[in-house]
């Protein structure tokens, strides 16, 4: 065969779309033929997954007899699926004319395929159906190339579509639970006996792993506080913490920019206060670049932290770069700061900013499901929470509740777990108590943790830090705690207790 032969029998196969006549023949013989299998082949494909338009009429057909019912006496029995019932029901739309009238209905009717290859009939359609939905999103993106003055836009629509049809959701129907429990029997079994394969994403706050088991993959975290508590701080030790054991973490940052970031891991790592890495007087002169350059290398080479800081990010655009790492690097968590700063994908100026919040919520809990992975967003607190706080007791309590989230009580919906970081000022001595406050898990036990805020080097550490390195504060004053003088942290040096301080709160 020439060239010229191969080229023109392509532009042939080309001009028609994918597709298997005999296979769409023989999975509606298969439906009006057997009754035990017709309603789990129409659960599991739609009427475009047909190609010929008089085999998506019939199966239009089918579709419209399953869902009704008849009386036989007192009872309801379903309606069946067969010859006449499909004859019956095309006739009375007045369709029957456009799918070959009875004669083609009789064709199906007494083709002899074996029944039980239906799922290899069931594959065949299914597969030309996908084929022919990439073409089109193929050809959608061409146009949109051509006539778009937004390359973003057009890139973010192709990932979106092509990674939507890769899921290949498929409803399947109602299930028995005779069916499942012998799987999930097994699964708590290997649970049983490795407990730790179980475990999520460690934060590497203890206590809150214990309650959580570890955060998982589908989950929507959010972190809420008052402006000025540390909810930026906590997000990125958690980061820090997370990246630590190996894995990969997104932080898409609207407030911050990167290098500050980047500032605030090199301060906590290296227990080189951040405001002498801020204004250049390190303390401790080479000791301290020693410590930093430590935190670095180990930023270097044993962490994978990638950060977005675009301040007007949209959820389609995390959506897609977060689609793209996964693919190419792999990832593990994502970090939003924070959800109040961003905007939704709606073009629709009207919507109102709790219906755009409400979005922006439903699409972050989307992009967990998609990619299988904990998203941390952080959230403003109403700042009824606030004076809440300072009135204390007299008020009922300062600690806030969930209907304090900030402007939609979607945040709230949506979310599997709400943590709050609860600031208790002591209004004669200055100091302050914090708390991490789990106010919603959908699937644990809710709780009041203590933590202590390192303000010199932003860091929340807890009980179990605090025991591990010594550290003795006060019982009733945690900001001034006291430090051993051989402490070792992060950097690997001797620090003295003059190096932190807590209570010196940045966001």
């Amino acid at each position: 065969m020439t060239p010229a032969d191969k080229e023109r029998n392509l532009n042939e196969v080309m001009r028609t779309m994918p597709n298997s006549v005999e296979a769409e023949q023989n999975i509606l013989f298969c439906i009006l033929r057997n009754q035990a299998i017709q309603l789990e082949i129409l659960s599991k494909l739609v009427a475009d997954d047909f190609y010929q338009p008089n085999h998506v009429t019939i199966y239009e057909a089918m579709k419209e007899i399953a869902a009704r019912s008849h009386k036989v006496g007192e009872d309801n029995m379903a309606n069946t699926i067969n010859f006449v019932s499909v004859v019956d029901c095309l006739r009375r739309n007045g369709k029957l004319a456009q799918v070959g009238d009875i004669d083609y209905i009789l064709r199906l009717n007494e083709l002899l395929p074996s029944a039980a290859n239906y799922d290899e009939y069931l594959s065949i359609v299914k597969r030309a159906s996908m084929m022919r939905k990439l073409i089109n999103i193929c050809g959608e993106i061409v146009r949109r190339a051509f006539i778009s003055d937004d390359v973003g836009d057009v890139i973010t629509y192709a990932e979106e579509e092509i990674f939507r049809l890769s899921q290949n959701d498929v409803n399947n129907g109602l299930v028995p639970f005779s069916d499942i429990v012998a799987r999930t029997m097994v699964k708590i079994n290997q649970r049983y006996v490795n407990p730790d394969d179980c475990r999520g994403i460690l934060t590497g706050f203890k206590r809150f792993d214990a309650m959580t088991n570890g955060l998982h993959g589908g989950e929507l975290i959010v972190l809420a506080a008052r402006p000025g508590v540390g909810k930026s701080t906590l997000a990125m030790n958690i980061a820090e913490n997370v990246a630590k054991n190996g894995k990969t973490v997104a932080i898409f940052s609207l407030e911050m920019s990167n290098e500050q970031i980047v500032e605030r891991m090199l301060s906590s790592m290296s227990t080189v206060p951040l405001q002498y890495i801020k204004n250049g007087q390190l303390q401790n002169g080479e000791s301290d670049i020693a410590r930093l350059r430590t935190a670095q290398e180990t930023i270097s080479t044993a962490m994978k932290v990638y950060g977005n800081d675009f301040a007007n990010i949209r959820p389609s655009e995390i959506a897609s770069q977060c689609r793209r790492l996964k693919a190419q690097h792999g990832l593990d968590m994502i970090v939003i700061d924070y959800i109040q700063l961003m905007n939704s994908d709606s073009k629709d100026a009207n919507q109102g900013r709790q219906n755009e919040v409400a979005a922006i919520t439903r699409s972050l809990k989307l992009i967990a499901k998609d990619l299988n992975v904990p998203v941390i967003a952080l959230s403003q607190l109403k700042r009824d929470a606030e004076i809440r706080n300072i009135k204390g007791e007299k008020a009922g309590g300062g600690e806030p509740v969930l209907s304090d989230l900030r402007e939609s009580g979607a945040i709230e919906q949506d979310a599997d777990i709400v943590l709050f970081i609860h600031k208790e000022q002591d209004a004669q001595t200055g100091s302050a108590k914090h708390s991490l406050i789990v106010a919603k898990h959908r699937n644990g036990e809710l709780g009041n943790i203590p933590i202590y805020m390192l303000g010199k080097i932003v860091r929340f550490v807890d009980d179990d830090y605090i025991i591990e390195h010594s550290i003795k504060p006060d019982a009733e004053v945690q900001s001034k705690p006291q430090y051993d003088d051989n402490i070792e942290l992060s950097g690997g040096e001797e620090q003295v207790d003059t190096i932190l301080g807590l209570d010196e709160d940045e966001e």
